[in-house]
């Protein structure tokens, strides 16, 4: 019997390779692939990476009544 499980699970990747896809869609797409980091954190743990990722969320997570 294994004592640690992450002994066990080997990491997975996934990459996404886009073209011809303009600003908005991708700002869409990092923010939608962020809720589904947020629905499976009490199943797995994902790491978005790109470039800008942590811009483009902090700016999608804004609401009206937030400031510059």
């Amino acid at each position: 019997m294994v004592k640690d499980i992450n002994a066990l699970m080997k990491d997975k990747k996934l990459t996404i390779t886009s073209h011809n896809i303009s600003q908005k869609q991708w700002s869409s797409l990092i923010i939608e692939l962020n809720l589904i980091k947020k629905a499976w954190a009490p199943y797995a743990t994902l790491d978005l990476q790109a470039p800008g990722v942590k811009k483009i969320i902090a700016h999608g997570k804004k609401t009206f009544s937030d400031k510059d």
